[in-house]
């Protein structure tokens, strides 16, 4: 296997790892205190739009006249490149729906805002899908006009937006993060292996997905730069993004001083001392 190929199967692997403290923090906590549902939710909103982006550059690859990132038929490449973003979306998922599963509250029953967020996240991502799912259907064939158009908006108006809202889910994290002491199920592990992660596929990704040499020679140079997001970029500056959020929120975390089962030294205390529950009642 080429050295190339051998670095996407690490990235691939050291995705999956990243998520896996997460979801331990979740279930031993048995609530999703301390995370924020509109984040995780827009994560896994920009997970689909990159599936949905990969599904139509897959798609358009054997009609382009002048030739895009995706070879034909596809290479090994090409195939790792699916199955990062594809692991991106199912972790991303899986971590959607713990977070809609578990109560928002170690102690007592979250509040029906709570629930009402619950749904109206779960209604949000079911839209997501099936605008998808009926955009495909009307597209038809790669060579129909109305794949063409579809295809475009999603590259030039859909991509950006979901890109930009990747920039929000940080603000969403950090309103919601408990002070010192209170119970949270958010994993400094996760966070720190998060932002390593996500770094390493953002550099990675301008050496994966690249533009074919003849797309560089359509237009003057400020054109084609304009090209690069629509077509490759957006892998790059989504991880990009979602590396410095996630960094960012494990500063946040540091200065605020979590507390509870996140921690490296802390992960046996109880989430809420005897003097605590004392004064709850």
């Amino acid at each position: 296997m080429a050295p190339s190929n051998l670095l996407s199967v690490s990235l691939i692997v050291v995705t999956i790892i990243s998520y896996i403290p997460q979801y331990q923090c979740l279930l031993t906590v048995g609530s999703s205190a301390g995370i924020s549902i509109a984040s995780i939710l827009t994560m896994t909103l920009v997970a689909q739009v990159q599936m949905a982006t990969m599904y139509y550059l897959f798609k358009s690859a054997p009609l382009m006249e002048y030739g895009v990132p995706i070879s034909t038929p596809p290479s090994t490449r090409d195939w790792l490149n699916l199955s990062q973003i594809l692991i991106q979306w199912i972790c991303s998922l899986f971590l959607f729906a713990l977070i809609i599963y578990l109560p928002t509250s170690t102690t007592r029953p979250g509040p029906a805002s709570s629930v009402l967020s619950k749904k109206v996240a779960v209604s949000l991502w079911i839209l997501h899908v099936l605008s998808f799912i009926l955009s495909v259907v009307a597209g038809g064939r790669p060579q129909d006009v109305a794949f063409n158009i579809i295809r475009n908006i999603n590259a030039t108006v859909i991509n950006p937006l979901f890109t930009l809202m990747a920039v929000v889910a940080f603000f969403y994290q950090v309103r919601v993060m408990p002070s010192a002491g209170h119970p949270n199920a958010l994993s400094n592990w996760t966070l720190g292996l998060h932002f390593f992660t996500f770094l390493l596929l953002a550099i990675s990704w301008p050496f994966r997905l690249i533009l074919p040499p003849n797309m560089w020679q359509l237009g003057s140079k400020p054109a084609i730069l304009l090209e690069w997001y629509p077509w490759v970029g957006w892998a790059c500056v989504n991880n990009a993004i979602f590396a410095i959020d996630q960094g960012m929120i494990l500063l946040y975390s540091g200065r605020i001083g979590f507390d509870g089962t996140i921690k490296f030294t802390d992960e046996r205390r109880p989430l809420i001392n005897p003097e605590e529950r004392t004064l709850d009642t």
